[in-house]
């Protein structure tokens, strides 16, 4: 074990590439860690460091009695890439603060995680996957999974996980804990959250808006159901989905969802129709498959929507946060990426979707390839209304219900998502008076909401309309069994 570890300074340790299973669970238990807290990180070299020394200042605020860890779970660097900024960066912030050592009751362990258990697949589930099983080997009772490019206030938000635990642990005693956070996002950022997790976790009975929030907070019980076998979906981008699917299913797990102000971070662009829409797509499909009798046993039965522990701005103490402004939406690319791969995704739509209702979206990839040319005049995307985009949502599921088929309508949702994610974006941005191609290339450089209008418009025009997507899903939900037993 200390083979693996480099103790820089007093309670600073560095790690190595390949971690053999324990050696980490044997440095938190050593340090008789009580609550741990974990960044998967990947290229955060010029966060890293900030967010680790604000973490430490949030536990010396809010868990002064408690011996805490941190673990910085890495992606950045590999056997094939052997790039340490981010580790260097983590290191560097902890020694130029603490110099000769950490407080007593703190440890921050900062470790690649390629070649846990032998698995080579680089992601976000891979680095929670390390620290998931090493928790096994120490008596933490508590696990906070924070995203490594943060730039909220970790004094602010750890002291709501602090009061939420203590409130578990004293009013559910022998009950585990999943806490999901719901903020304020950019309205074209989270997209996945809002088109994707949010429905189909009802499709469990409870409508969870975070299930994909990225910042969670564990029980140790919580902890150990997601050990054990994983899929390469999960590995690398749908453990959030994961997670929540399972404490969903776990009648001893009770949901909270804690309020936090806004995610201020890098806002991620997944209308690209890159890797990770597909990758927790896909991970949600198989815990559908893997929880099909709880799901088809609501599914025919009449019941009323569940909801989370909700915890707002009054438990925990965390007001509305303006999400600001971004350059991260490309009106230009996101036509582009809607007509230029539409040919990768025909078949399976077609599929998933029939071909009289393909050959509608053919026509309207046409007429966006036209206008591509010259961007100008209305703003239009696909016209994937969400009504089309709750439909698709139920071919799809009583297509993996009925045939097991998780690959097909995986790669139809990637693209439907994105058309009808880029509908719900050009309704926000039709609200703010760009409802032109011009007017949007116009202000994409600096694109949010005016301060005085942002807080009625995050909570009326983002929130309410998330809510409505998923309350409307679960309304017409058996309309999935009727795909399931139609041809």
């Amino acid at each position: 074990m200390d083979d693996f570890w480099k103790e820089e300074v007093r309670n600073l340790f560095r790690g190595k590439l390949n971690p053999q299973r324990g050696v980490l669970g044997e440095i938190l238990k050593r340090h008789g860690t009580e609550v741990t807290i974990c960044h998967p990180t990947y290229g955060n070299a010029d966060n890293i460091g900030r967010l680790l020394l604000n973490g430490i200042e949030g536990v010396l605020a809010n868990f002064p009695d408690s011996r805490v860890s941190f673990v910085v779970s890495d992606g950045t660097y590999t056997s094939s890439n052997p790039d340490t900024s981010t580790i260097d960066a983590a290191m560097e912030g902890v020694r130029s603060a603490y110099g000769d050592g950490l407080p007593e009751n703190i440890l921050v362990a900062v470790t690649p995680y390629e070649g846990y258990l032998g698995n080579y697949v680089p992601g976000k589930g891979s680095a929670l996957k390390l620290v998931y099983e090493e928790l096994a080997f120490c008596d933490a009772k508590l696990a906070i999974i924070l995203d490594g490019d943060l730039r909220n206030d970790m004094v602010t938000w750890h002291r709501a996980f602090r009061k939420v635990a203590d409130y578990h642990f004293e009013k559910k005693p022998g009950k585990e804990m999943f806490v999901t956070a719901r903020y304020a996002r950019h309205f074209v950022d989270a997209s996945l959250t809002r088109f994707v997790v949010g429905p189909l976790t009802t499709l469990m009975g409870v409508f969870v808006p975070g299930g994909i929030s990225g910042d969670i907070c564990l029980s140790a019980g919580a902890v150990a159901l997601e050990r054990g076998e994983w899929s390469e979906e999960r590995l690398k981008y749908g453990t959030d989905i994961s997670t929540t699917f399972d404490n969903l299913a776990n009648p001893d797990s009770v949901i909270y969802e804690l309020y936090l102000g806004a995610k201020l971070h890098d806002i991620t662009d997944e209308a690209k129709l890159s890797v990770m829409p597909g990758e927790v797509i896909g991970a949600a499909l198989e815990r559908i498959l893997h929880y099909r009798s709880i799901i088809e046993e609501n599914l025919r039965e009449r019941k009323t929507l569940g909801r989370p522990v909700v915890w707002g701005p009054e438990e925990t103490g965390i007001d509305f946060i303006d999400p600001g402004y971004t350059d991260v939406f490309d009106v230009r690319k996101k036509v582009l990426s809607l007509v230029n791969r539409w040919p990768e995704f025909r078949d399976d739509v077609s599929v998933v979707l029939g071909r009289d209702n393909v050959r509608e979206i053919e026509e309207n990839v046409k007429r966006l390839r036209q206008i591509s040319e010259n961007l100008s005049g209305s703003l239009r995307f696909l016209e994937f209304t969400m009504e089309r985009w709750i439909d698709a949502l139920y071919r799809g599921i009583g297509l993996v219900l009925k045939k097991g088929e998780i690959g097909i309508v995986k790669r139809a949702f990637n693209y439907l998502y994105t058309a009808a994610f880029l509908e719900f974006c050009k309704d926000r941005l039709v609200d703010l008076g760009l409802d032109t191609f011009e007017k949007v290339m116009d202000a994409q450089d600096h694109l949010g909401v005016p301060p005085e209008q942002s807080r009625m418009f995050y909570e009326e025009k983002v929130d309410r309309e998330a809510f409505r997507l998923a309350e409307t899903f679960f309304e017409g939900r058996k309309k999935i069994l009727d795909y399931v037993a139609g041809s």
